[in-house]
């Protein structure tokens, strides 16, 4: 199969899918990886901007991911541009993948970069598309804001969940210390909590938003 995980910024597709990314992979399906917004000066130092790209390569090469893409609109300024621009851009994602399933943010999270990319996640994959849909949670953008998140999906991650981290890791300027929830400690409650929902022992969980039986 073919999987593509379309997020906002780099670092999501790690905390929302990293264990199910490895699990995917693991069963030879093909990942590819969609990055929409990027770090932009002034309010980021170039040094900045270039250890991102540097990191999600290195993050690539550890999950084995097949392919990303960077669509390189500026972080935090979705809401500026045409909406028709970016779902154009999305879609022409999906179209040059043509994936199985499609990974993207929960609507109602905090960040408003990831709502509108949900959105655009909604058009680029609509019928008579079929593409199975889900929505992933994002630490410290899903449980912050006041729309709760109600997965109905739970992937075992139990043998993956060190490579989350590792993953994670990599991202250095996003690392925080515990009680932070983009730390450590942090990614393994909610990894615990999701899975103690399921009787697993770490997992991943998601909200199906569409699918298709014929």
């Amino acid at each position: 199969m073919k999987i593509l995980i379309i997020a906002a910024h780099p670092d999501d597709e790690v905390l929302g899918v990293g264990g199910t990314v490895c699990r995917h992979v693991a069963q030879n399906d093909e990942v590819y990886v969609c990055i929409v917004t990027k770090a932009h000066e002034p309010e980021w130092t170039a040094e900045y901007i270039e250890t991102k790209k540097k990191e999600q390569r290195e993050v690539d090469k550890l999950l084995k991911i097949k392919k990303r893409f960077n669509l390189n609109l500026l972080t935090t300024c979705l809401n500026t541009i045409p909406h028709g621009k970016l779902n154009k851009m999305i879609y022409e994602v999906v179209n040059e993948i043509n994936p199985d399933i499609v990974y993207t943010h929960f609507e109602n999270d905090l960040n408003h970069d990831h709502t509108l990319v949900f959105r655009a996640s909604m058009v680029a994959t609509r019928p008579p598309r079929r593409i199975k849909l889900l929505c992933f949670e994002t630490l410290s953008e899903t449980e912050w804001n006041n729309k709760t998140f109600q997965p109905n999906i739970w992937v075992d991650i139990k043998d993956y969940m060190n490579t989350k981290i590792k993953a994670f890791k990599i991202y250095s300027t996003e690392v925080k210390a515990y009680p932070h929830p983009r730390s450590e400690e942090g990614i393994r409650v909610l990894s615990k909590k999701r899975g103690s929902e399921a009787c697993f022992e770490y997992a991943e969980s998601f909200m199906l938003v569409r699918d298709y039986i014929k």
